[in-house]
């Protein structure tokens, strides 16, 4: 059965793949590998730390609320705060600061029990404008589909307006992550993420550093350039709407 398995900290090796459908279609990929590991038991390696730099890294104020500094862990405390559920444990899947940089397009962090049942999920989404917004939403059990309104400016070829529908698998061996974004009930793009996992260890951590060490600049210029594309094919720039630095959105999922 699939299901969002309490895993031991992974490095997630696979391909990004989008593709828009209307109103015409466009399609691009790239490799990239993403850290899963644990947040509020957080394993410092010689090549992977937190607040520090190194090799690898993962900043809290790269996550959670831009406006103020301090764990992400206590920001989602007080966002979820008089929600009831037992949010124990925190895992989160992100791509790490390289030396230094970082840009991360989603960042998923899944909220466990007591039990290592996975009890909520947030995801994380930022835009090329500092801004963030954090959807949450409980999970049922054996649940790993999650259906929503868009509330954020991601892409400013498309309004914000509609609804997603994101599908999320985790186990030992693989992740899968797959979005679906429907306007008017039509399918207008999808996004998805498919990886193979190795151990976090020191001696994969070097490993990867000397293959992936420029993937960080690669997200972020591969946006700007499919971009550039999608306006000269004719896309309509849309005007980004103003709201404030870092929203927080609790989920009422569609039945």
């Amino acid at each position: 059965m699939n299901k969002i398995y309490y895993v031991k900290n992974k490095i997630y090796s696979g391909v990004v793949k989008h593709t828009r459908f209307l109103p015409f279609h466009h399609s691009f990929s790239y490799k990239v590998s993403y850290f899963w590991f644990s947040l509020n038991n957080f394993k410092e390696y010689f090549l992977f730390k937190r607040n520090k730099f190194s090799f690898f890294s993962f900043f809290d104020n790269d996550h959670g609320q831009i406006e103020k500094k301090g764990a992400v862990e206590d920001f989602f405390q007080r966002k979820l705060r008089g929600i009831k559920g037992n949010f124990f444990k925190i895992k989160v899947l992100c791509l790490p600061r390289i030396l230094n940089y970082s840009f991360n397009p989603i960042s998923v962090f899944i909220l466990y029990d007591k039990r290592e049942t996975p009890s909520g999920v947030i995801l994380e989404v930022n835009n090329t404008f500092k801004e963030r917004h954090l959807y949450f939403s409980k999970v049922k059990k054996d649940q790993t589909n999650f259906i929503f309104d868009k509330n954020f400016y991601v892409s400013p070829f498309f309004e914000v307006k509609g609804l997603y529908n994101i599908s999320l698998r985790i186990d030992e061996k693989k992740i899968f992550l797959y979005i679906k974004y429907i306007i008017d009930k039509k399918k207008v793009f999808e996004a998805s993420y498919h990886g193979k996992s190795q151990n976090m260890n020191e001696i994969n951590l070097l490993k990867f550093f000397f293959s992936i060490s420029l993937q960080n600049i690669k997200v972020t210029s591969g946006i700007y350039i499919q971009a550039l594309k999608l306006f000269f094919k004719g896309a309509k720039y849309i005007n980004r709407p103003k709201i404030s630095k870092t929203k927080f959105t609790v989920i009422n999922e569609r039945r």
